[in-house]
């Protein structure tokens, strides 16, 4: 039988597992902890710089729309709030926020006025914490009245 080789001789072609075969394979798991690790330092470096930013944002008397932790009640709106808005939000604590500056509402429809002014057609957003006054919301919808704002939208979530 000559071109084929043997098994027995000296021409052996078999590559199994036994014979010395290529090895091909490639342990993943200090990989796998390397990207854990850096899971985890990410993590903690992202809460920490938050909260950074938002003891800045107190410190600086304003506050960044991330840091307004308002729990709007649960409705079926379907529009999204777009940049042209004006956002008014209503802290459980009786504070207001028109964007996100902080507005006595003694001063709210003065506000409102100097942006209807800047803007006709401008819609008001007002997000309303769950835990907030009923009566504070309606004294900022009257006063949104009084200014000649009369579309005003309340702001729910899914």
């Amino acid at each position: 039988m000559q071109g084929v080789p043997s098994s027995h001789g000296g021409d052996d072609f078999d590559l199994d597992d036994e014979g010395g075969g290529i090895f091909a394979e490639i342990n993943i798991t200090p990989l796998t902890d390397v990207f854990l690790v850096l899971l985890i330092i990410l993590m903690v470096v992202s809460s920490s710089v938050i909260e950074d930013e938002k003891s800045a944002a107190y410190e600086q008397g304003r506050l960044a729309e991330r840091a307004l932790q308002i729990m709007t009640p649960e409705g079926a709106g379907n529009e999204d709030i777009v940049p042209e808005d004006v956002v008014v939000s209503v802290m459980p604590d009786r504070t207001v926020f028109v964007d996100t500056v902080e507005v006595p509402i003694a001063d709210l429809e003065a506000h409102l006025r100097e942006r209807k002014a800047k803007d006709d057609n401008i819609r008001i957003v007002l997000r309303g914490d769950q835990a907030a006054s009923y009566d504070v919301i309606m004294d900022v919808i009257a006063r949104c009245s009084k200014a000649g704002l009369a579309n005003v939208a309340l702001a729910s979530r899914e």
